[in-house]
């Protein structure tokens, strides 16, 4: 008995052996403060312009989501038209002067609620390019036969910021102001950047004589014509709308619900974080063992009676546990759907498989905003509880589906193993 778990831990950091991944991996630890914390540094933000206002977090969220809506297609061209190391370098600069200058401008007394709106769609936009590049990066880095493990590691990665990171933004809210928050992201960002320039290129890409417009319709028409993608991609927009939704509204129920104050907020989204460290950690030793679209379901199942629990607590402790069970089931679905939707997809069409599972992400923000709008009306604890509800019924739905994808063969896979 003891072999066997052995052999199950040492799997665990199977994909760390792959030349450049620890680098990857390292980088990845300080560029989540941009995946993680600016979401509820942000929405802060506007609950602090707009006067508590539940509408105005959705109506930002929304924002966002159109921003990685509008650019999702264009980032799964992008990743597949050049090396996914410098789409990840230009994000991430990108993403630190937006935060840099954000933090000047609250500290000048300089943001208004339209302009926080507006660098909500910029941040969106970004979003798209840094999850599919990410997401292709690992495919590049560990091969087909590691996918899961790669992903599931890179999602461990995200775990410090989550939790420690949103505990410090939250500290530097109420001590010395947002604008601190967001000079804490600047910095974190710009230290993930040295790290990605170490790594040495790996991955082909795909000589391409066409445009890029020409690049995101081919996506769009294979997507359309196969039925997996087709699935799984209708299956993650329910998902994201109802389940990861919930992340926008957390500040609404620390402030408004919990009464908790931003630490608590700090709390509430640390939770979150250890959720999202645990279940890619168990995703990680299982590997790519294991049947997936059984995986997907169950997790999905399981995370809609979660995000109920989360929708009725009024206690702070127990709101940090559901937050940490709800994300851990939400990831673990996700992680594995992310990974089926490359492993469904050609090898010259991956990068654009994942900018599908980009865009159904970015419905995250159209969730939020109808959390938002919803909320304001009938309570967003309400809202939330529907939300959970609608999770569990479409993972019943969408069952018989998911059970007849299959894999690409292995034999397609290898020939792209770089």
């Amino acid at each position: 008995m003891i072999l066997p778990v052995l052999r199950r831990l040492s799997g665990l950091l199977a994909s760390f052996k792959a030349p450049g991944f620890w680098l990857f991996y390292t980088n990845s630890t300080f560029a989540a403060v941009d995946m993680s914390v600016r979401t509820a540094v942000h929405g802060w933000l506007v609950l602090e312009l707009s006067n508590d206002s539940e509408l105005w977090v959705g109506i930002q969220a929304l924002a966002s989501g159109l921003g990685q809506i509008l650019f999702s297609l264009a980032a799964g061209a992008l990743v597949d038209r050049f090396q996914r190391r410098t789409v990840l370098i230009v994000e991430g600069a990108l993403g630190a002067i937006i935060a840099f200058s954000l933090a000047a401008a609250v500290y000048l007394d300089a943001v208004t609620l339209w302009l926080a709106v507006a660098v909500a769609f910029l941040i969106g936009c970004l979003r798209a390019v840094r999850f599919t590049a990410a997401n292709r990066y690992v495919y590049d880095l560990v091969g087909p036969w590691q996918l899961v493990n790669g992903a599931a590691l890179w999602r461990v990665s995200l775990m410090p910021m989550m939790v420690f990171g949103s505990i410090a933004a939250g500290m530097l809210i109420e001590r010395s102001g947002i604008w601190a928050a967001y000079g804490f992201m600047g910095v974190s960002m710009l230290l993930a950047l040295p790290f990605l320039v170490f790594i040495t290129v790996r991955g082909r890409v795909e000589p391409t004589g066409t445009n890029l417009l020409r690049q995101m319709a081919e996506g769009v028409d294979y997507a359309a014509r196969s039925r997996p993608l087709r699935t799984l991609f209708t299956m993650s927009i329910v998902m994201e709308s109802l389940g990861f939704a919930f992340l926008i509204m957390i500040p609404v129920m620390a402030k408004n619900e919990l009464h908790a104050g931003a630490a608590g907020m700090g709390f509430i989204q640390a939770g979150a974080g250890m959720g999202m460290f645990l279940a890619p950690l168990v995703m990680a030793i299982r590997g790519d063992a294991g049947n997936k679209p059984r995986t997907i379901f169950l997790n999905a199942l399981a995370a809609g009676v979660a995000l109920v629990g989360f929708a009725l607590s009024r206690s702070l402790l127990l709101s940090v546990l559901l937050a940490m069970v709800t994300m851990a089931l939400l990831n673990a679905y996700d992680l594995t759907l992310g990974a089926l939707m490359q492993l469904v997809a050609p090898p010259h069409l991956r990068g654009r498989a994942v900018g599908l599972h980009s865009l159904a992400i970015s419905f995250t923000a159209v969730g939020g905003f109808a959390l938002g709008a919803v909320g304001s009306v009938v309570g967003v604890p309400a809202t939330l509880a529907a939300g959970g509800a609608g999770i569990v019924l479409n993972a019943l739905l969408r069952r018989p589906a998911l059970m007849r994808i299959r894999e690409h063969s292995a034999a397609s896979s290898t020939a792209d193993a770089p």
